[in-house]
């Protein structure tokens, strides 16, 4: 069965991966085969995460791609990056740390920086809001709780769960991430809305501080 058959007749989530590069590019170019190309792609980009970082020259250089399907491909990964950004927490949801992690560790793969979401939620731990309150690096300055717990007092949250990705796939927390941890409770503590977790995402695993009995 040839894939855009086996997408119609199981869906894309049951394509292998070259499969779903196959339906996307096409066709041959030129003298070189897809299944080559397809082959080079997933010998290059094994992850293929890592597609999220690379631009249409890079692609270029790759057998039977050319600028055409070099864009086509860029555009691909970029609306599938969108995609998993905006599939943000439902009002009412209730959120576990186990699941939260799951679906964190998926939305954010593929980012390049680092991104803080708090995640604030009512007593039963169902979500009142999300907000991505910090980017590009955990610092101080960036991940500041007087910040954060201003939103959560604007929606009468009474707990905050933070989670934030580590680019680089390892989801062991830095001492940054233990440090930036015990601020969050300490101020949770003035405040009243307790940190309830704090999650480290990288690649498809993840790190929670209170699973861990730091919080």
């Amino acid at each position: 069965m040839q894939p855009r058959e086996a997408l119609r007749a199981h869906g894309a989530k049951a394509l292998t991966d070259e499969a779903l590069l196959r339906v996307l590019l096409g066709s041959s170019s030129g003298a070189t085969p897809l299944t080559a190309t397809t082959t080079a792609l997933t010998a290059r980009y094994p992850q293929l995460v890592e597609l999220a970082h690379v631009g249409v020259d890079q692609l270029m250089a790759l057998p039977g791609l050319g600028p055409g399907k070099a864009a086509l491909l860029c555009a691909a990964v970029e609306l599938g990056r969108r995609v998993q950004v905006r599939q943000r927490l439902r009002h009412g949801q209730v959120v576990s740390s186990a699941g939260l992690g799951r679906s964190m560790s998926a939305r954010l793969a593929g980012e390049a920086q680092e991104v803080l979401v708090a995640v604030l939620t009512d007593v039963k731990n169902a979500v009142i809001a999300e907000r991505v309150v910090a980017r590009g690096g955990l610092d101080r300055a960036m991940a500041d709780p007087r910040v954060v717990y201003r939103e959560a007092l604007l929606v009468n949250a009474a707990k905050l769960i933070l989670v934030h990705n580590h680019p680089s796939g390892d989801p062991t927390p830095s001492p940054a991430d233990r440090e930036l941890t015990q601020r969050f409770v300490a101020a949770g503590a003035v405040v009243g809305i307790p940190l309830l977790d704090h999650l480290v995402v990288g690649g498809a695993s993840f790190y929670s501080f209170a699973a861990a009995g730091k919080i």
